[in-house]
């Protein structure tokens, strides 16, 4: 935590409380106290945005209920609907402990101490400080916070502080919280008054909680502002602690309250703010990242907008110089241009001479004809044309043989012998036995 402003509301008197962390020690940088009808003007000229509260409630509800075992995110739930059943509050906010656990009818139950307020009452607190656009990061009640300071004890222990005129007698045990009583006084600090009110106090714990406490724990300016002159009936002691021993003074006393609400751990859950302010501080804190998240990708991106900008920039200088260096372009062009049409004229002579050598050999071609198998046949015709790269030829003629089979067998050894030619295909043939005629169509590349 770094530097915070803390606020306490006691009676009509109002306490601000400037402090920090230093070396895990407390830092008091300043200290005020402040009347009612000073606040809003105060709220005005500070220009720190964000306040932790520190109240003394007068009216609330406080009990020890039995709740089942259950998961945890519904226990608050049956505590709610607890203290809806056994006070008269509606709508509240509250704080609970988990103090132990008792056997009711044969079922183990959780002994729970809880401390409801009106959110009525803590919305008047909450106002004052929106009207004023300022922010309240919690609100501690002051005996809850105070109770953080206090390390745990082995044994009960009945801790005393001072709130306005009133005295805040609370039972502390194995460090949690399990009564609270909110006792009126006559005097500033602790008189014969108040002894008889911590008596009471005693009594109650000892007859009703079946607790008694060892030692009674004088917190603040009660210390330094003891006037009894009756017999206690428990020892007393005044309450110090490691952070702030060395600079704690007479003045700072009043302050200790304010004081304990920088050491309340983080997760202790006792903060009164209603349901629907924590939600609002929820949003505002993630629009507040999402805020400070998109200005830092807008810097980036013009960081990196920056540097592309240069970079295309030296990559044009680049060009430009290149293109200095080279001869003229244009003149080359021209010429290449010149030397195209002057080949052009020659194309004709070329695809000729490109064609005339594509044309497969013809008179290849006819001497392998001049090898085939023709014994008892007769070619009566051999047409040729030329196609791309290769020669369609078409073969006519008829066979001398009467018989059918010799027909049929002589046609068959001219098929196998043009078969056998290289470079030539047949792609069709047929026989015509009743007019003894044939037609064979190849191909030679």
């Amino acid at each position: 935590m770094g530097k915070a402003i803390v606020i306490s509301f006691e009676d009509e008197t109002i306490r601000v409380l400037y402090a920090r962390f230093k070396r895990k020690n407390i830092v008091v940088d300043d200290a005020l106290t402040l009347r009612n009808d000073q606040f809003d003007d105060f709220l005005l000229k500070e220009k720190s945005k964000e306040f932790i509260i520190v109240n003394s409630f007068k009216d609330f509800f406080q009990d020890t209920i039995l709740v089942p075992p259950t998961k945890a995110r519904l226990i608050k739930i049956l505590i709610e609907a607890e203290i809806r059943k056994r006070s008269q509050l509606k709508d509240f906010s509250f704080i609970y402990t988990i103090t132990g656990e008792k056997i009711v009818q044969q079922r183990k139950m959780k002994e729970v101490f809880v401390f409801a307020v009106r959110n009525e009452d803590i919305k008047e607190i909450v106002n004052r400080f929106i009207l004023k656009g300022k922010v309240i990061k919690a609100i501690y009640p002051d005996i809850f916070s105070l109770a953080c300071l206090i390390e745990p004890e082995p044994m009960p222990l009945l801790c005393v502080s001072e709130a306005g005129s009133n005295k805040n007698i609370f039972l502390i045990n194995d460090g949690v919280i399990q009564f609270v009583r909110i006792a009126q006084s006559i005097e500033q600090g602790i008189g014969d008054v108040d002894i008889q009110s911590i008596k009471m106090t005693i009594n109650y714990c000892g007859q009703t909680l079946k607790i008694k406490p060892y030692a009674t724990m004088l917190i603040g300016s009660l210390c330094s502002n003891y006037n009894v002159t009756v017999d206690t009936p428990l020892p007393i002691a005044c309450f110090t602690h490691r952070s702030f021993r060395s600079q704690m003074s007479s003045a700072l006393l009043g302050f200790i309250s304010l004081i304990s609400a920088l050491f309340v751990p983080r997760g202790r859950g006792i903060n009164l703010l209603p349901a629907e302010y924590k939600n609002f501080l929820r949003t505002r804190l993630f629009l507040r990242y999402s805020t400070a998240l998109f200005l830092l990708l807008s810097i980036i991106g013009m960081v990196y907008a920056g540097f592309i900008v240069k970079n295309i920039m030296e990559s044009q200088d680049r060009l430009s110089s290149i293109r200095r260096d080279f001869p003229d372009i244009d003149n080359i062009l021209t010429m290449y241009d010149m030397k195209k049409t002057e080949l052009a004229g020659y194309m004709p002579f070329v695809t000729s001479l490109r064609n005339a050598v594509l044309i497969p050999d013809i008179q290849r071609f006819l001497s392998l004809l001049s090898e085939l198998n023709v014994d008892n046949l007769r070619i009566d015709s051999i047409s040729i044309k030329t196609g791309n790269n290769i020669l369609d030829v078409e073969m006519k003629g008829s066979v001398k043989t009467e018989s059918y089979a010799g027909m049929q067998m002589d046609y068959q050894k001219l098929i196998n012998s043009i078969t056998a030619l290289k470079g030539v295909s047949i792609k069709s043939h047929g026989l015509d036995l009743r007019t003894r005629s044939f037609h064979i169509r190849m191909q030679y590349q």
